[in-house]
């Protein structure tokens, strides 16, 4: 039978007041509580992290893809289920909004007005009843005839003829572009925007306002829209108006 090795008892009551000693010398502290020399610690620990973490090419910036998850969902995301459908129904693409894009009148086909530019020195020469002689023909009558006008940052004077019909404006420019009317030895003829010439007739300045650019549907001036383009009003069939500025109502 093998002898058993003990441990003198001095050397076992020894250990056991040292582990009593070090229960009795130990510092509690609550949690959360942490001293300055621990706090002081930990902020060197985490400066030193983030210049490892700065300096190194493949560091993941302290991010994780379960926080990705929840912070940055992607776009097809169950929660945003009911949103995308509403989008969808309310949205109209862009393709099918490009079948619905409506260009500006053409002038060519379109204008009633005429308008006069004479050589420098000669834009102030002429007179309505001059202007008018000129354009009547046995075809065609211009209509009304507006002398002298003048924008803020023209230096030249123009002439307005206006006539009943596309047709007739077309005649007058083909037979009369380029004669002389009373004292002025040559005109150009050019087409009008009829909106121009409304707001001509009618005395509201040409130059553009607070609005900026008018919509098709606008009309010359104001904030009304034409008939069946307002919003409390059901639109109008289509060939119900053979015309894009008139009737001006």
């Amino acid at each position: 039978m093998e002898p058993q090795f003990r441990r003198p008892r001095c050397v076992r009551r020894l250990g056991l007041l040292a582990g009593v000693l070090a229960l009795c010398t130990y510092t509690w502290q609550a949690p959360g509580q942490h001293s300055s020399g621990d706090a002081f610690a930990a902020a060197e620990v985490a400066q030193l992290r983030s210049t490892w973490r700065d300096a190194s090419a493949v560091a993941m910036q302290g991010g994780n893809r379960r926080q990705n998850r929840r912070n940055h969902p992607k776009k097809c995301h169950p929660k945003f289920q009911e949103a995308r459908f509403k989008k969808w129904t309310l949205d109209t693409p862009a393709f099918v909004q490009r079948l619905f894009f409506c260009p500006e009148a053409n002038l060519e086909d379109w204008s009633h007005t005429l308008k006069l530019n004479f050589p420098e020195g000669e834009d102030d020469v002429v007179t309505e009843e001059e202007v008018m002689e000129y354009f009547t023909s046995d075809e065609y009558k211009p209509e009304a005839v507006i002398v002298g006008h003048q924008m803020p940052h023209e230096e030249v004077k123009h002439t307005y003829v206006h006539f009943s019909c596309n047709a007739h404006a077309k005649k007058a420019r083909k037979e009369k572009d380029g004669g002389a009317i009373g004292k002025a030895s040559e005109v150009k003829l050019v087409y009008t925007d009829e909106k121009k010439w409304i707001r001509l007739r009618d005395g509201v300045s040409l130059a553009g306002g607070f609005w900026g650019q008018r919509s098709r549907w606008m009309k010359a001036y104001g904030t009304e829209a034409y008939k069946g383009f307002r919003g409390h009003e059901p639109a109008v069939a289509t060939g119900v108006r053979n015309h894009w500025y008139y009737p001006e109502d």
